[in-house]
């Protein structure tokens, strides 16, 4: 009897652990492909296919029904469930039918290469954004995904306002993709964004939005994380603009409120200063100062403090003239 009692255990122990596999097994899926894409000659290409499923996917890329290797022409990889197949420059032969394959899951697409001596193709979009809704303090990224001749300008806007890369916004441009990325948003980060393309075929650009299709913008909007019961910094006191003799000693100083621990940056015109010989940034409990020794003309600028905690991030700016 035991031992039957023990082997009705075994089989039901066998049965669990099988339909526990089988629950946890997700079959493969594609739930982002690229579009038809149209390029002239020498162009780099990027198409990219977005992957969910279990166990470890095995995918492949064929063209004309023959299957694609890594090479100098073609590179391809396979990161963070994003398979991606590289043109480093298209040729007129690259153009045909390629097919992105995955467990039985397939998603047909064609890459059309257009050779044009006197016309070139003016630039478009080919993966439309949607509205996004993120949380206070967080990182975010906007991403385009373009087609055109190369070279193509990019412009970023919020508001209608341009938008320059520095500390708070990152752009990047890579082959058939264009992002901004922004650091740790605010309040006053909730908008819209707009993206504008231009190529040597007119200045009659395109621009992304998010909601409509053909989308030309995108807009983010703020919400509160219930993880972030904390009151994000803001400034009681700000840092005041100052003139000053050569070699002195300059102060700023600053006070705000919200809930601690903070995390207090300094910057001059965009670039980080750290303590060292020629200044000294420091945190009392909530104030914030930076001193600079035996100022120059060189230190005449834009000083800027950032002063963040996990609900967000606050900013200002004084100027700093020293006289020659």
């Amino acid at each position: 009897m035991q031992h039957g009692a023990q082997g009705q255990r075994s089989a039901l122990q066998t049965l669990y652990e099988l339909w526990t596999l089988l629950c946890i097994v997700e079959p493969p899926q594609i739930t982002e492909k690229p579009e038809v894409i149209r390029v002239t000659v020498g162009d780099p290409v990027s198409l990219d296919c977005k992957v969910t499923g279990s166990p470890e996917l095995k995918v492949r890329w064929t063209k004309d029904g023959r299957e694609l290797q890594s090479i100098r022409q073609h590179k391809l990889s396979f990161e963070n469930n994003v398979s991606s197949l590289k043109i480093q420059s298209a040729q007129r032969e690259d153009e045909g039918h390629y097919v992105f394959e995955t467990h039985g899951a397939n998603s047909n697409f064609f890459l059309i290469v257009v050779l044009v001596t006197e016309q070139v193709i003016p630039p478009s979009f080919i993966k439309p954004l949607v509205d996004m809704q993120e949380v206070l303090g967080s990182f975010v990224q906007i991403c385009c995904k373009i087609s055109g001749s190369l070279p193509i300008s990019v412009e970023w806007q919020k508001d209608k306002s341009k938008i320059s890369s520095g500390v708070k916004h990152k752009l990047i441009q890579q082959d058939n993709a264009v992002s901004i990325e922004i650091e740790q948003l605010e309040l006053s980060d909730a908008g819209s964004y707009s993206c504008k393309l231009t190529n040597a075929a007119g200045k009659n650009a395109p621009t992304m939005i998010g909601h409509v299709i053909p989308a030309h913008k995108v807009s983010i909007s703020l919400t509160w994380s219930p993880s972030f019961s904390s009151e994000p910094p803001s400034f009681v006191t700000l840092p005041k603009s100052q003139v000053a003799l050569p070699n002195t000693t300059v102060r700023f100083k600053g006070s705000f409120q919200g809930t601690p621990p903070f995390m207090v940056k300094w910057f001059k015109d965009d670039t980080e200063l750290m303590t060292g010989p020629t200044c000294f940034t420091g945190l009392e409990g909530s104030s914030c100062f930076l001193e600079l020794y035996s100022v120059g003309v060189t230190h005449s600028g834009i000083y800027s403090c950032q002063v963040s905690n996990d609900a967000g991030s606050v900013r200002c700016t004084a100027d700093l003239t020293v006289k020659g």
